[in-house]
């Protein structure tokens, strides 16, 4: 996978992103994100060009998340749920020439050799099936590393950002 870098990512990152992860990989006795079964999984090519190869994820994930994270200056707060191996995702933010905008999207959960990868698709206007004409779909990436845990995002348009998460309850 090739996330652009920023620089910025957090070595310690909310402890419920660890808590996430933890309960997705290797902690319980769980496969690692990059294992997969050539019997019965088979690699999707992710729509973004720089994701090179996902499988699906082995785990289910069940929760809400806020997310935020910050592109070209504009700062973006989503509110992520997470019902197994899919979910929906609203997201707010201020562009100067649009004014305040809200943007959901359907989140599908995904396995990597860096981590799991929640992909996004159809950003539509919140509350709507109208598509956003200028909204890209977010791609984020969730790892434990040797170092710490790490959250990114980065969209279609290659545009990447660290993100702070934090447990909703």
């Amino acid at each position: 996978m090739n996330f652009k870098r920023t620089g910025a990512i957090s070595r310690g990152l909310d402890a419920s992103l660890i808590a996430l992860l933890s309960l997705t990989v290797g902690l319980l006795g769980i496969e690692s994100a990059n294992a997969k079964n050539p019997l019965t999984e088979a690699p999707i090519t992710a729509p973004s060009n720089y994701i090179a190869q996902v499988t699906d994820a082995s785990n289910p994930i069940y929760g809400n998340w806020k997310l935020r994270y910050s592109v070209n200056g504009i700062v973006y707060e989503s509110i992520l749920v997470m019902k197994g191996f899919s979910g929906s995702m609203r997201t707010r933010y201020y562009y100067p020439s649009l004014g305040k905008q809200a943007v959901d999207q359907t989140m599908y959960l995904k396995s990597s050799p860096d981590g799991l990868i929640l992909l996004g698709y159809n950003p539509v206007y919140a509350g709507t099936n109208t598509e956003h004409p200028t909204y890209v779909a977010d791609n984020f990436l969730f790892a434990i590393e040797y170092d710490g845990a790490k959250a990114e995002i980065c969209d279609d348009l290659l545009r990447c950002s660290a993100v702070s998460v934090q447990a909703i309850r």
